[in-house]
C-alpha cells in the first residue's frame, strides 16, 4: 500500500513539473513572438521623411544648366553631402566645357563665330525608400560637353539618417559572403532579356562582363521596402544606342 502511494505521488510530481516547463516555454515563445512582431511592425511603421526639391538654373553662355536635387529639413549632414555631389558635378562640367570651348575657338574661329557652342548639364533624381531609417536617392546626370552626343550617368546616394552615414550594398545582405554572386546570377538573365527585346539578340553586347560578380558593377542601387533596383550605365551592358538598363531584385 505504501509503495502504491509513493508511485502515485511521484507521478503527480512529474505531471506538475512537466506542466510547469510547458507553461514556461509557451510563455517565452509568446514573448519572443511579440518582440519579433513588434520589431517588424516598427520597421513597417517607420516615420516617413519629407523630401523637398531644390533647383539651380544657369543659362550664362556657354552653359545651359538645370538641376533639381533633394533637401530635407533638419538633416544638415544629408543636405551637405547632397550639395557636395551637386557642386562637384557643376565644377567638373564647367571645367571640361570651357576647355573644349577654348579648343574649338582655336581650331575653327570663324566657324565658332557663326555657330557658338552651348554645353548642357541636367541633373534630376528618383526617390526610393525615404523614412527615418533610410533615404535612398539615385541621381540622373546628363552632360553634353561637346562631341557627337551627350551622356547620361547614374549616381546613387543611400543614407542612414540615424547614423549620418552612407548605406553600402553589403549592409542590405546581412553579411552574406556571396551576395555579389547572387546579385550577378539574378541580374544577368534579366539583362539578357532586356537587351534581346531592344536589339533583337545579345550579340555584340557585354552583359556577362557588365554584370559579372564585381561590386563595381552594382554600385548604383536604389533601396525600396520590397526590392532593390540596380542601375546599369550606358555602355556598361550594351552599345550607346541601347541606352541604360535597370533590374528590380526582390528583397
Amino acid at each position: 500500500m505504501e509503495t502504491r502511494k509513493i508511485i502515485v505521488i511521484a507521478i503527480v510530481v512529474v505531471v506538475i513539473v512537466a506542466g510547469g516547463f510547458i507553461l514556461y516555454w509557451q510563455r517565452e515563445a509568446i514573448l519572443n513572438s511579440t518582440k519579433i512582431g513588434g520589431q517588424e511592425q516598427a520597421q513597417d511603421q517607420a516615420q516617413p521623411i519629407a523630401i523637398q526639391d531644390q533647383t539651380i538654373t544657369d543659362n550664362t553662355n556657354p552653359f545651359n544648366i538645370s538641376i533639381r536635387y533633394p533637401y530635407t529639413e533638419g538633416l544638415d549632414s544629408f543636405n551637405q553631402k547632397v550639395k557636395n555631389i551637386i557642386d562637384t558635378n557643376i565644377g567638373e562640367f564647367k571645367t571640361i566645357s570651357l576647355q573644349n570651348d577654348e579648343a574649338v575657338k582655336k581650331v575653327d574661329p570663324e566657324g565658332y563665330a557663326s555657330y557658338p557652342r552651348q554645353y548642357d548639364l541636367n541633373i534630376g533624381y528618383t526617390k526610393g525608400q525615404t523614412d527615418e531609417n533610410v533615404i535612398s536617392i539615385v541621381f540622373e546626370i546628363y552632360t553634353f560637353t561637346g562631341g557627337a552626343h551627350g551622356a547620361t550617368n547614374f549616381l546613387a546616394f543611400n543614407y542612414n539618417p540615424k547614423t549620418n552615414s552612407q548605406i553600402q550594398l553589403a549592409d542590405l545582405f546581412d553579411g552574406q559572403a556571396d551576395y555579389i554572386q547572387k546579385i550577378s546570377d539574378f541580374c544577368i538573365p534579366e539583362l539578357e532579356k532586356q537587351v534581346t527585346e531592344r536589339l533583337g539578340s545579345t550579340e555584340g553586347t557585354w552583359v556577362q562582363d557588365g554584370a559579372s560578380a564585381s561590386a563595381d558593377n552594382f554600385s548604383v542601387f536604389m533601396r525600396k521596402k520590397d526590392s532593390i533596383i540596380f542601375f546599369f550605365q550606358q555602355y556598361q551592358i550594351a552599345p550607346y544606342v541601347a541606352g541604360d538598363f535597370q533590374v528590380v531584385m526582390p528583397r
